[in-house]
């Protein structure tokens, strides 16, 4: 799908400008589901790979889904999964704990989908309590709403 565009009416003619932020409000990312061969043949597999892991979390919610970045050796790359409605969403983010109890799909994690600023920030996050808590062994530290935050002892 295209990015939606604004334009600009100058003298009755539709002129295009940037690209203007695509809505992610209704969209999730799906991390560690392998990739096949046939996949790329016929995109009917992914929809039926993203059925099932839905299917082991009781809900059938699909609406789209297409991997994105480029196919690279010894990567698999993240699905993004668009569904009809944010409480799906929220929904198959509450349950995505019980992946971790599956078999099949215990490296498979599920997250809503940020643009790249937003991923930028959350991976220094997530560094700097990995500095934390390697400096403090004793402490537990989470990344909670955009900020650092030390567990109780």
């Amino acid at each position: 799908m295209a990015p939606k565009r604004s334009q600009t009416v100058i003298n009755q003619e539709t002129i295009p400008d940037f690209p203007v932020e695509c809505d992610r409000s209704k969209n999730l990312m799906v991390f560690g589901l392998p990739e096949s061969e046939t996949e790329k043949e016929n995109a009917g597999d992914l929809k039926d790979k993203v059925v099932e892991l839905f299917a082991d979390l009781d809900e059938k919610p699909l609406l789209s889904a297409k991997r994105i970045g480029l196919k690279a050796f010894g990567k698999v790359r993240p699905i993004v999964v668009t569904l009809e409605t944010r409480t799906m969403l929220l929904g198959l983010l509450k349950k995505a704990k019980k992946l971790r109890e599956t078999e099949k799909f215990s490296r498979v994690y599920l997250s809503r989908d940020l643009s790249p600023e937003e991923r930028t920030e959350r991976r220094s996050l997530y560094r700097t309590v990995s500095e934390l808590q390697e400096e403090n062994p004793r402490r537990r530290f989470r990344v909670k709403d955009g900020t650092i935050q030390m567990s109780p002892s």
